[in-house]
């Protein structure tokens, strides 16, 4: 999954013969005219930037599908369960309202609840409504959820270092935190 490419390299990765996909690199046409819809072309991706969006979109579904495979395998666990336990496990008294977690998760409500169900059926969690606010529900991380962390976690935390941690020096991973930091700001506050 290599991502090189120089400052010159040309093509919009569409074959002549079909549509133009508007994202050719600018200055640099591949001989079509861009599909409609495409926007204004200064705004379009250059190679580079071309190359780095792709790679990270590669990159990042290929490797989430890896640990979530391997999770899956072992444990019986999808990353998105595994991630709710996490978070909840970090949490005070590991619990945690379920919209915090549905925007801690960057999940939609509905999927959140389906999600949840499942570990509620497993014994992982518990669903209660919050005390102050009749509204409100809380999730909350069982012992028996907590358990089953502990023994999923040493796979997962495997399949991190496999797949991300030992392929990358000490600088590329400060790298990389610093740019996906960058990259999860909300763009409100940018």
């Amino acid at each position: 999954m290599s991502a090189q490419v120089s400052e010159s390299a040309s093509g919009c990765g569409q074959e002549p013969e079909g549509q133009g996909c508007g994202q050719e690199p600018a200055g640099q046409g591949c001989g079509q005219e861009p599909a409609p819809g495409c926007g204004d072309p200064r705004r379009r991706l250059d190679a580079v930037e071309m190359a780095a969006w792709r790679a990270f979109l590669t990159t990042s579904t290929a490797v989430t599908a890896r640990l979530n495979q391997e999770l899956m395998a072992a444990q019986g666990i999808s990353m998105h369960e595994y991630e709710i336990l996490v978070r909840l496990s970090e949490a005070p008294e590991h619990r945690l309202r379920m919209s915090v977690l549905a925007e801690t998760m960057a999940h939609s409500r509905s999927r959140l609840t389906h999600t949840v169900g499942r570990l509620e059926k497993e014994g992982y969690v518990l669903r209660a409504a919050c005390a102050d606010d009749r509204r409100g529900v809380h999730c909350e991380l069982t012992q028996e959820g907590l358990a089953f962390l502990r023994q999923a976690a040493p796979v997962h935390l495997e399949g991190v270092r496999r797949h991300v941690i030992d392929r990358l020096s000490r600088d590329q991973l400060l790298a990389l935190s610093s740019i996906l930091s960058a990259l999860g700001q909300d763009d409100a506050a940018s």
